[in-house]
């Protein structure tokens, strides 16, 4: 699916279903030219894999080094952009673009007392998950399920 960025570097990302606001990509880096994706920015939240080569995630000024199975979260309204570095084909780099929504409605106690300050910080611009670090483990386990159920689109 190509990347549709308006004036301001904003990227429209259609959810299927606004009670379900979700969408998950897979497979995008082969659709980009040089498997790059230009920096650009949205008020959802981001999860992406490198899955077999090494990504050069862009979130703000850092450059984030991910290599085959580190998982990233980048928090809402940062300016992001991801290039492969290796590897003969493109990395599948599966991702996950999600509202804050997707957890608890916006007028819970939920979302204001646990979603709205993630998404609200300045200071956490985006998490790593490595996979050498075991702390780390069951969290990339936690995404690549996450990533297998959206694939298989189960009724739920």
């Amino acid at each position: 699916m190509p990347i549709i960025l308006d004036h301001q570097l904003r990227e429209y990302i259609p959810h299927s279903a606004p009670e379900f606001p979700i969408t998950y990509f897979h497979d995008e880096l082969v659709t980009l030219p040089d498997w790059s994706g230009p920096l650009h920015w949205h008020p959802d939240f981001e999860i992406a894999t490198a899955e077999c080569g090494v990504l050069d995630y862009q979130v703000g000024s850092q450059h984030i080094i991910l290599e085959a199975g580190d998982s990233i979260f980048v928090n809402g309204n940062m300016l992001h952009g991801v290039k492969q570095l290796s590897g003969d084909v493109p990395d599948s780099m599966p991702n996950i673009v999600f509202s804050g929504a997707l957890i608890a409605s916006e007028t819970s106690t939920i979302y204001q007392k646990y979603i709205q300050p993630i998404a609200q910080s300045d200071s956490l611009p985006f998490v790593v998950f490595r996979h050498s670090d075991s702390y780390h483990r069951e969290i990339n386990c936690l995404i690549k399920d996450t990533y297998k159920q959206m694939h298989e689109k189960k009724a739920c």
